[in-house]
């Protein structure tokens, strides 16, 4: 168990590192793949060094030095934070890419019929980088792989015996086919729609508002209303309910301490922002010209110290996000949850 806590508090401290603005669940993938990959490289480049030296080939020590010294420049402005993270993880990717193709032309043109275990497997490889490349939304990097994949299987395929191809084949089909279902799952089209768990649809949202906002003489139609259900669907009812009244106001209070410094119409342009309208449907709803909606955002921004190249409704999410992960740890949510859900109404 403290080995594992050690291991999550490296990979979260490089995240901070790497990441230091904002980490999704995207860009924690790309970190953890980042260190196992450099991990791995830190072993097979000094294994290569040996086989090399070992089977006397110059031709792949010369490959493998090279290799080196650009994967060393490549972490180095990693780590600087020299170049942007997403940019350079799909570098690395590349890079290895370009090590492994290359070995497998100098086997197939130089080498002998024992090679072709070599470059199987580093076809394998290839394929697992195009796959881990698209799951990690790297998208062009994996696109570069896979198409440089055609002509380096198709040169494979001239040069294997047919036994040794009519075996090998199935794993190479299922490898391009394991890309193309990477890419298919994480198509727009595909994700967009999903409705997320315990999320609540806009219509449930009104439906429990109109609930919730009833005032005490609407006791008889609550009564009424309830009495046509089931108990186990009333307790469901009302457990939701004060589900989402709580939610509900701590987002409140989460969004009061992001926007403390903002007047009320520059809280409204912010709503607005982070609902994703755009400046001409902002300008329609409050009624104001673009002009002055495009001042009060240039209010907003020094108002948040916020640099010229900063995303303002990303910066919003992001402290929305931090300040309702301190709402959460406040001891009124803890009174909050440990307040007893009220009892349904009987049956009338």
């Amino acid at each position: 168990m403290k080995a594992k806590n050690k291991i999550w508090d490296l990979i979260v401290r490089v995240e901070f590192h790497l990441c230091p603005e904002y980490c999704g669940l995207v860009d924690r993938r790309r970190v953890i793949a980042f260190l196992f990959l450099t991990m791995i490289e830190a072993v097979i480049m000094p294994y290569h060094i040996v086989l090399y030296l070992a089977l006397q080939v110059m031709g792949g020590q010369v490959l493998n030095l090279i290799h080196i010294i650009l994967f060393g420049i490549l972490q180095y402005n990693v780590w600087k934070r020299k170049v942007a993270f997403k940019k350079g993880l799909s570098l690395v990717y590349l890079l290895v890419f370009v090590k492994l193709a290359a070995d497998c032309i100098m086997c197939l043109c130089y080498g002998s019929m024992e090679n072709m275990l070599s470059v199987l497997g580093n076809i394998f490889i290839m394929f697992i980088l195009a796959i881990t490349a698209m799951s990690m939304l790297l998208i062009r990097a994996s696109v570069i792989i896979t198409a440089c994949l055609v002509p380096i299987v198709a040169l494979t395929i001239i040069h294997t015996d047919m036994q040794v191809l009519i075996f090998s084949s199935k794993a190479l089909l299922v490898g391009f086919a394991m890309v193309l279902y990477v890419y298919t799952y994480n198509v727009n089209s595909v994700v967009e729609k999903l409705r997320q768990p315990k999320r609540l649809q806009e219509s449930e949202k009104k439906a429990l508002d109109i609930l919730a906002d009833l005032k005490d003489n609407d006791e008889e139609r609550v009564a009424n209303l309830l009495s046509r259900l089931t108990p186990k669907q009333q307790q469901n009812i009302i457990e939701r309910a004060a589900e989402h009244l709580k939610n509900r106001e701590l987002d409140y209070m989460a969004w009061d301490r992001v926007c403390c410094e903002l007047t009320k119409s520059e809280k409204e342009i912010c709503q607005l922002i982070l609902k994703g309208k755009t400046l001409k449907e902002i300008c329609l709803e409050l009624g104001k010209s673009e002009s002055n909606i495009t001042s009060q955002r240039s209010h907003i921004r020094r108002k948040l110290n916020m640099e010229r190249k900063d995303d303002l409704k990303r910066v919003l999410q992001q402290r929305f996000f931090a300040a309702r992960m301190n709402v959460d740890k406040l001891p009124q949510v803890e009174k909050i949850e440990s307040e007893p859900l009220p009892a349904p109404p009987p049956l009338v």
